[in-house]
């Protein structure tokens, strides 16, 4: 009997243009690995639900994810509004700002699991 794997699409901003992405994450055995990022649309993404999706667990790239469409990164910043944004800052402790909240700090600590949503205005 084939198992049917669970993928979800997550936004994400670029901080390049501010633009937004989906990033389609899928279920195994240790957590989520993100494996997939498109360029999309406010009504795409809205009409699909991608505003809406909660992903809680241990979070990891595939060997083949591409990156961000506009950037190129591979990783992610999950604001403490709980959303994602580009990584291309190559250091701790670096100031930092969320393209959805606005809200400025410095980079610290890793992520804990504790999840993160992707809703909010695009």
């Amino acid at each position: 009997m084939t198992e049917k794997m669970e993928a979800r699409i997550a936004l994400c901003k670029c901080k390049e243009g501010r633009r937004a992405y989906g990033v389609r994450f899928e279920k195994d055995g240790s957590g989520w690995k993100y494996t997939w990022a498109f360029p999309v649309k406010e009504a795409s993404a809205k009409r699909e639900g991608y505003d809406a999706t909660k992903i809680t667990g241990s979070i990891g790239p595939d060997a083949n994810y591409p990156g961000c469409p506009f950037c190129g990164a591979k990783s992610f910043i999950i604001c403490v509004c709980g959303k994602l944004n580009c990584n291309n800052i190559n250091m701790e402790n670096a100031n930092f700002t969320c393209d959805w909240c606005g809200t400025s700090g410095k980079l610290s600590g890793g992520y804990d699991g504790s999840g993160f949503g992707s809703g909010g205005d695009i």
